[in-house]
């Protein structure tokens, strides 16, 4: 494929030098905002997979999976609890119930001896019926302990791993704050470059680079070499990218990078 082309009055111009420094040609500002660019993308790549991320999926799993184990044991409990109170308040009713037969059974009124027969049976059954309920009460109090200590220390782990979480988002946080700092420092300096270099071969740069979608559109010729896919050009096609003029655009045989000389 040609190289793109550009005017010979913009693309031919170095740019002035700056604290007797000698000026930098076009293609080399050109690989200056490259450089840039793969900075920028460096530090995205290096945001986005950041270890603490990989730690925090981690913990994330593990709440996930304490929530479930949580989960079932607050049923059972509450299921435990739920028969607990049951059982409470029928041991209530029974007491209540032979507190009044007692009154009646002792009350100076009663005269029939089958009525007071009747009534001392009944509290009989009553107090049996007592004793088996509250049996099964503390049956349910035998099998709550465990589980309310398995849900308690179940709690200290849920309490550990938020904690844990935390401090890995703080690490998230400060990391992608001082990468926005670094980000926004490179911005800058590109930008300072963009506005001194030759607009139509950066025009030529970004069309390129969008329609690249992330690999090399331009490398540098070290010796032999493409930087961009770091293949050797074949002689013949390096003596002819040799002597072109300086400014003048070339392409890699191989990536078909923008080569710099």
């Amino acid at each position: 494929m040609p190289p793109d082309t550009v005017g010979s009055g913009a693309a031919g111009s170095d740019v002035a030098p700056s604290d007797g420094e000698p000026a930098a040609s076009p293609l080399e500002l050109l690989a200056q905002i490259s450089d840039l660019d793969v900075r920028l993308d460096q530090i995205t790549h290096h945001v986005r997979n950041l270890p603490e991320r990989e730690t925090r999926a981690g913990i994330e799993a593990e709440l996930g999976m304490l929530a479930s184990e949580a989960k079932v044991l607050d049923t059972q409990i509450a299921d435990l609890e739920r028969r607990q109170r049951r059982d409470e308040d029928e041991v209530a009713r029974i007491e209540a119930k032979r507190a009044h037969n007692s009154e009646r059974l002792y009350d100076s009124h009663l005269t029939s001896p089958k009525e007071a027969e009747a009534l001392t049976a009944e509290a009989d059954a009553l107090g049996r019926h007592q004793i088996e309920i509250e049996d099964q009460i503390l049956e349910l109090m035998e099998e709550l302990e465990p589980l309310s200590a398995a849900r308690a220390d179940l709690g200290r782990h849920q309490s550990e791993a938020s904690e844990r979480m935390a401090t890995v988002d703080a690490a998230i946080e400060a990391a992608e704050s001082a990468a926005g700092s670094e980000r926004d420092e490179v911005l800058d300096e590109r930008a300072a470059l963009v506005a001194s270099a030759d607009p139509a071969l950066v025009s030529i740069y970004e069309g390129r680079r969008a329609a690249a979608r992330g690999t090399p559109v331009l490398g540098r010729l070290i010796g032999l070499t493409c930087s961009a896919c770091h293949l050797e050009i074949p002689s013949v096609e390096y003596e002819r990218i040799t002597n072109l003029d300086p400014n003048e655009l070339a392409e890699c045989p191989h990536c078909g990078a923008l080569l710099v000389r």
